[in-house]
């Protein structure tokens, strides 16, 4: 069950970096997803815990690295 939630989460990072132009729904987007990737926490044994957290700190690292690029747009 938890690797339905994590699938969802990041697919959620994915679609939003690849489809939305607008920053409010990509933040939307990730807030959804990231909601998802603590369910799947929640519900997953203890040895999966923190490869997963790293995963999720990467992706909403890159999340943020696409919001500024797009806000530069001088």
């Amino acid at each position: 069950m938890h690797f339905l939630y994590w699938f969802l989460g990041f697919s959620l990072f994915v679609i939003g970096i690849k489809l939305f132009d607008d920053e409010v729904i990509l933040i939307v987007a990730t807030i959804f997803g990231s909601i998802l990737i603590l369910a799947g926490l929640v519900v997953a044994p203890a040895a999966w815990q923190i490869p997963v957290e790293v995963l999720a700190v990467l992706a909403l690292f890159n999340v943020c690295m696409q919001c500024i690029q797009r806000g530069d747009r001088a």
